[in-house]
């Protein structure tokens, strides 16, 4: 029987995780477990505690239909703790979502939704971050991404390349309007950094970190592209591998003359 962990990073309350976990639930012989923040934890990217200790209350069954826990820690967290402490079976593959919004392009360097999965990779098991245009709503409203989400999981079956993660990205579109499925790369940077100055109640100055949509940021190929053209992104991650080969083959020849000066910069008097 396939056995689901599910978390996101909206928090355990969010319509849009119970939607998943109604499709999860509806996979015959399958069993999902929720571990899931107990509040919102978006753009706080890969974060886990370790300088205190993380709680988990386990919730009344009747609010998800299976095994749920809302923990005090980050979504990163949610899968360590779902992966070795709380689920009481081996878990299959880790589901991620529904995000309230994309996870597009460089969204995943800052996504906790991402994050999670991730943790569910470098665990070993293959994982899924979902997400969707719809920001926010009712449960039913993220029947369409959940459904994505339910079938894709049939891959965790047929896919040899262990463990991987696919991150994909539910149009907000009627089923009617949704023109097929994309199978592509992250985007540029489609955001401009903006700083917007204000002052707090006691008259300190303080900073807003804001973002504006960057003109000509739709590559063909994209996820950017894909979503825009009403197309479900199905986009795979690499996470294990972060070196860069073509620096690192034209440093190695630059090692021995590094080397001398850094043997020199040593031997400088303090």
């Amino acid at each position: 029987m396939p056995a689901f962990l599910v978390t996101n990073d909206d928090g355990v309350k969010s319509p849009a995780l119970r939607a998943l976990v109604r499709e999860l639930q509806a996979i015959p012989g399958a069993n999902t477990y929720v571990v899931a923040p107990d509040r919102e934890w978006s753009a706080r990217g890969h974060a886990i505690t370790i300088r205190e200790p993380v709680y988990a209350d386990r919730l009344d069954d009747a609010e998800f239909d299976c095994a749920a826990w809302a923990v005090s820690g980050t979504p990163a967290d949610c899968v360590k703790l779902g992966l070795n402490e709380l689920a009481p079976e081996s878990i299959q593959m880790v589901v991620s979502g529904i995000n309230l919004g994309y996870n597009l392009a460089t969204d995943v360097l800052y996504s906790g939704t991402v994050a999670a999965a991730i943790e569910a990779v470098l665990a070993g098991k293959p994982a899924m971050a979902v997400s969707s245009g719809r920001t926010d709503g009712e449960e039913g409203d993220y029947r369409l991404p959940a459904r994505v989400a339910r079938t894709l999981t049939s891959l965790a079956a047929h896919i040899p390349h262990n463990p991987w993660l696919l991150n994909v990205n539910v149009p907000d579109r009627s089923a009617g309007d949704i023109h097929g499925v994309a199978f592509t790369e992250l985007g540029g940077c489609p955001y401009e950094d903006r700083v917007v100055v204000g002052v707090d109640e006691e008259g300190r100055r303080c900073y807003h970190l804001a973002v504006d949509i960057a003109p000509d940021t739709e590559e063909h190929g994209t996820d950017l592209a894909a979503v825009r053209s009403g197309k479900v992104s199905i986009t795979p991650l690499e996470v294990l591998r972060l070196t860069r080969s073509d620096l690192l083959e034209y440093l190695l020849p630059l090692a021995t003359r590094i080397e001398r000066m850094l043997q020199d910069a040593l031997r400088e008097p303090h």
